[in-house]
């Protein structure tokens, strides 16, 4: 059975696992290619971070249009091109 996640719950969900993975790698950082050591708690500690400001733009959103998900922001763009593509074969065929 497949489970349908949206994009807020797979972000939250990614920012979880690298909170898990930058303590994991800090406490025995043997588990980790020495060489790419730095490159990956950087990397970590990048997506948490990401997390943590995407949580604030929504939190201090003071009107619910502002915060708008990313499936209604696509909706938006697609209806915009294929209205778009809509005009461009009606100047076509006039």
């Amino acid at each position: 059975m497949e489970m349908k996640m949206g994009i807020e719950e797979q972000v939250s969900v990614v920012a979880r696992n690298a909170k898990h993975n930058l303590k994991l790698i800090k406490r025995t950082p043997t588990i980790c290619n020495p060489e790419d050591l730095d490159k990956n708690i950087k990397f970590l500690e990048m997506m948490v971070r990401l997390h943590k400001t995407d949580l604030k733009a929504q939190k201090n959103a003071r009107r619910a249009g502002r915060a708008l998900s990313l499936r209604t922001r696509l909706k938006s763009l697609l209806s915009s091109i294929l209205a778009d593509e809509r005009r461009k074969r009606k100047e076509g065929t006039a």
